[in-house]
């Protein structure tokens, strides 16, 4: 589940298009953000449309699990994918047109197939009941304010 404590990213350039994210986990303790647009350099790490993939993933695969354990209930098994789509606007520029996922649970008992079944279910507004804790996808669905500044 995403942290609500106001989280802060500070990136630096590291060469052309590329640019570095100190996280300072104990695992991941920096990440390398790619837009370079040149298909032969070596690619150092995922660019921002992967990123926001990413994001809808990890936060979808969170609420999912959240709604099975709400039960107790666990799965044996969790796969996801994600696809972003791209669409060319009229001034020629290029935005995100869609995100398809993909979530795959798998388990073989009868108590968790049924929650799962549960966790699925569309409400009114087509959404799945799961979809309603995750962060990320609802705000994502509905826009975020994004105030820019540049400071020289």
């Amino acid at each position: 589940m995403v942290r609500e404590e106001n989280p802060i990213v500070d990136m630096k350039l590291e060469k052309d298009m590329i640019f570095k994210v100190n996280l300072g986990y104990n695992k991941l303790k920096e990440l390398f953000i790619d837009e370079t647009l040149d298909e032969k350099s070596q690619i150092w790490g995922p660019d921002a449309a992967q990123l926001l993939a990413m994001a809808l993933l990890g936060c979808l695969n969170a609420s999912f699990l959240f709604c099975l354990n709400k039960r107790n209930l666990t799965i044996d098994d969790l796969e996801a994918h994600a696809e972003v789509s791209f669409k060319k606007i009229e001034k020629g520029y290029i935005r995100v047109d869609k995100i398809d996922v993909k979530i795959v649970p798998k388990s073989n008992d009868l108590a968790t197939l049924k929650r799962i079944n549960q966790c699925i279910k569309r409400m009114k507004n087509e959404n799945m009941f799961f979809e309603e804790t995750c962060i990320i996808t609802e705000s994502v669905r509905q826009g975020i304010e994004v105030n820019v500044n540049v400071e020289i």
